[in-house]
């Protein structure tokens, strides 16, 4: 009952009306600074984009961050196969060579089926019991 109470007293309160305007207000404002972010951003973007030496250094930069990753990679290759683990190279290259294996087996089985077939001898006849 006084739950009930203290609730009625806050909701008829002048200070609550003025706290879910004031929260609105805010929800408003906030709304406003990210779209100005966002604008911001887009702007921003264009004039970077626009300037001709930061093109040129974030494309050395890509390029820099790709040949790390592929000294990166060869040093992790040379870490597994120092430690005796396949890299995926290898299992990639061992998965086309058992396929490779597998469909030449298949040709030859194909192969000794029709080779099997053309000499089979006819059935012979069963001879009669006496």
């Amino acid at each position: 009952m006084l739950a009930a109470m203290l609730i009625v007293c806050v909701v008829a309160h002048p200070l609550y009306s003025k706290t879910i305007m004031a929260r609105g207000e805010a929800e408003s404002i906030i709304g406003r600074l990210r779209k100005m972010s966002e604008e911001g951003l887009t702007n921003a973007f264009n004039e970077a984009m626009g300037n001709q030496r930061l093109r040129r250094g974030l494309g050395r930069a890509g390029e820099q961050f790709m040949h790390n990753k592929a000294s990166f990679d060869r040093n992790v290759e040379t870490v597994l196969d120092f430690v005796n683990i396949p890299s995926k190279k290898d299992i990639r290259d061992l998965k086309a060579r058992l396929d490779h294996l597998s469909s030449q087996l298949l040709n030859l089985s194909i192969k000794l089926d029709r080779v099997l077939a053309k000499e089979k001898p006819a059935p012979a006849k069963l001879r009669a019991k006496k």
